[in-house]
């Protein structure tokens, strides 16, 4: 599944093909002085037909006169020369190589697709592996491997932190960003358009790297999800976090017309149920990414999802209220002790309570904010602690690092600083961070957003990742009476009713369901049948139905007849199982029946999902208010409605080569105590 990436990172001979001195600093010479510059710490040769000698170095002018076998050729020719050029190169032992060149395909260019497979099919047929194209390059800092074509790169730290972007803009300026906020890289790769080494390969690769701590990817699209999803179970296996920011927020699914839940499971959506199974933490900024990798710097989990704060400023406790709850964080409740204890230590008159602000005079004496926070980050209710601090500008600062040091020393749980908004950071800025051990955090969002990264990725150590369960239902058994006793079985109980061919017969069985009952057109071509007219309710005696249905008849009319139900009222919900192409079975779960689209109230889940999952997805929706008794109705009987939901997964999950598509819409939460009803039931088989 997982393709070597060693020979691009770990080579030991490099050639340099397309090598010049033409045009004066081009990348094959600004690529030749970084190596340069590091010692060449591996062996490089220059390839160019046209010349015997560049930079006092020997020239070849193709790899059947090289003296020994190539790990690595850095192409730095025209796209058209790179086919027939690797062709040769693999004839003689080249075992991988990095394209920097564009026009293989991109934005449909038809030349460049068949440039594109041809070296496809050359890395099918040899063996070879190529990095690229239209990227800007790798660099790998313990090996002093600077393959990108500039000589900024030189100033990058070597630290743990692993990188892949798919962006070849932004990488550069991205790690000369987090280089200065005090992140330092183990290897950093410019993926490009992989045409073959791809996202998987180079994760799987971190993931090895013993050196390697923490993965930070920007991606553009997941080319191989079976082995995206493998390299991110990988990581979180052991126990490295992997963030990700992730472009195309606003794109659909293919199969969203098909149904309410293929509208809903948008290829987004799925890529954040993906990431939620399997512990991959996705950012929303590059700024996000940043302080991300800065937030997992010292090795410190949570052992619960209690946060506390402290600070010196009513404004800033304000604003972090607000984040806290957009990021849906749970703010610990401090302990009495702890509570009569701080009272004393802050300024007097404000709220000894979470967050805590101890006021202007407290906060500036630098020893006693330290003794309060030991105070607060000691509270058995705190899982993890989070304190204003201000990295200094230059040395001379009054910025003293042991209130710091001894917060971190007094605890084994997580401690973030946080600065109110972003600042410049220095030599001695990076320097303080790195003496007091803590990372210091810029801007109030991002501080929550870091804090909630430690809070997932703990909580995603803690949980199994499930395999799916092997299919064993029979294709018969989800038709007709065998069906319905399914539905009930797995929780999923429907409401009483009878099938009818004609509008007459409709009405006899109206009768004897009992008024006032629901009347549904039976059509295949009929999806949502409340877009045909194919759907009356409240009808109240015999006439009623039998003119609804002689009207639904003469709309459609080539229908299978009508089902007659008793009508029911309660919190309408969609539940729903799509099987996504990229990523497999997908439930989907949302309030409003008909409406469901419009308010767009949806939470997702990778198959399985059990009951616990089931209550977790409800109450992360934003009309979860609903469940309970609201305005004069009744609370709703979200027991059952799990059960429904974990139902739906079982059964999906049992006959998986049969079903493609399961939506109950709506599916009625009665009352507490009195169960759910499968309303509406559409099966698309495969």
């Amino acid at each position: 599944m997982f393709r070597s990436v060693t020979d691009l990172l770990r080579p030991k001979t490099i050639a340099i093909v397309g090598a010049s001195d033409r045009g004066g600093d081009g990348w094959s010479k600004a690529i030749y002085d970084n190596l340069a510059h590091c010692g060449f710490p591996a062996k490089v040769y220059l390839v160019n037909p046209k010349r015997s000698e560049i930079w006092g170095s020997p020239v070849y002018p193709d790899f059947a006169s090289l003296p020994e076998r190539i790990d690595l050729a850095l192409t730095i020719i025209p796209a058209p020369a790179i086919p027939a050029t690797l062709a040769e190169a693999a004839e003689h032992g080249l075992k991988c190589a990095l394209i920097y060149a564009a026009r293989f395909g991109e934005g449909g260019d038809p030349e460049g697709e068949v440039r594109a497979r041809t070296v496809r099919d050359l890395c099918a047929r040899t063996g070879l592996r190529v990095s690229g194209p239209n990227c800007m390059g790798a660099v790998a800092l313990r090996e002093r491997l600077l393959l990108y074509p500039a000589a900024r790169v030189r100033a990058l730290p070597a630290g743990e932190v692993g990188i892949v972007f798919q962006s070849g803009g932004t990488f550069q300026f991205w790690l000369q960003q987090g280089a200065t906020r005090g992140l330092g890289f183990s290897y950093a790769v410019s993926s490009g358009n992989e045409l073959d080494l791809d996202l998987a390969d180079y994760i799987n690769f971190l993931v090895e790297d013993e050196g390697t701590r923490i993965i930070a990817c920007m991606v553009e699209g997941v080319r191989r999800p079976d082995a995206f999803v493998a390299a991110a179970e990988r990581a979180l296996a052991a126990g490295k976090p992997l963030l990700v920011l992730k472009l195309g927020r606003s794109a659909r699914g293919q199969a969203a017309a098909a149904s309410h839940t293929g509208a809903l499971a948008g290829d987004d959506r799925v890529f954040d149920a993906v990431c939620r199974k399997y512990g991959v933490l996705r950012v929303p900024t590059l700024d996000d990414l940043i302080e991300g990798c800065l937030a997992f710097g010292p090795q410190r989990l949570p052992k619960g999802r209690r946060i506390a704060i402290a600070g010196f400023s009513g404004g800033a406790k304000g604003l972090l209220l607000d984040y806290a709850h957009e990021q849906g964080l749970t703010l610990a409740t401090l302990a009495p002790a702890t509570a009569a204890a701080l009272a004393p230590r802050i300024d007097p008159g404000l709220p000894a309570e979470n967050p805590l602000d101890v006021g202007a005079t407290t906060g500036v004496q630098a020893a006693k904010f330290s003794e309060i926070c030991r105070l607060v980050s000691g509270d058995p209710n705190v899982d993890l602690f989070i304190m204003q601090g201000q990295l200094p500008m230059t040395a001379d600062e009054p910025y003293p690092l042991a209130p710091f040091q001894e917060v971190l020393a007094a605890t084994d749980k997580p401690v973030i600083c946080y600065g109110r908004t972003a600042q410049n950071v220095t030599d001695a800025g990076r320097a303080f961070q790195a003496k007091a051990g803590l990372p210091f955090i810029q801007g109030l969002p991002e501080t929550l957003r870091a804090a909630a990264g430690l809070i997932a990725h703990a909580e995603a150590l803690r949980r199994c990742v499930a395999p799916l369960p092997p299919p064993r239902g029979e294709a018969a058994s989800l038709a007709g009476a065998a069906f319905d006793r399914m539905l009930d079985a797995h929780g999923l109980t429907l409401p009483r009713s009878a099938r009818a061919k004609t509008p007459e017969e409709a009405a006899a069985r109206a009768a004897d369901i009992g008024f006032p009952v629901a009347l549904k057109l039976l059509a295949p071509a009929a999806l949502h049948k409340t877009e045909v007219g194919g759907v009356a309710l409240h009808l109240a005696d015999r006439e009623a139905v039998r003119r609804a249905a002689a009207a639904m008849a003469a709309r459609v009319p080539e229908t299978e007849g009508f089902l007659v139900q008793e009508m029911v009222q309660g919190l309408e919900l969609i539940i729903g199982v799509r099987e996504d192409a990229q990523y497999g079975p997908v439930l989907a779960v949302g309030l409003g029946g008909v409406m469901v689209e419009a308010l767009d109230d949806v939470a997702l889940r990778l198959l399985p999902v059990d009951e616990a999952d089931a209550r977790e997805m409800l109450l992360s929706l934003r009309g979860a208010k609903l469940l309970g008794a609201f305005r004069g109705t009744p609370a709703r009987d979200v027991a059952a409605a799990c059960r429904a939901i974990a139902g739906l997964s079982r059964l999906v999950l049992d006959h998986r080569p049969h079903i493609a598509d399961l939506e109950i819409n709506p599916l009625i939460v009665l009352g507490e105590g009195e169960g759910v009803r499968a309303v509406d039931v559409r099966l698309v088989r495969r």
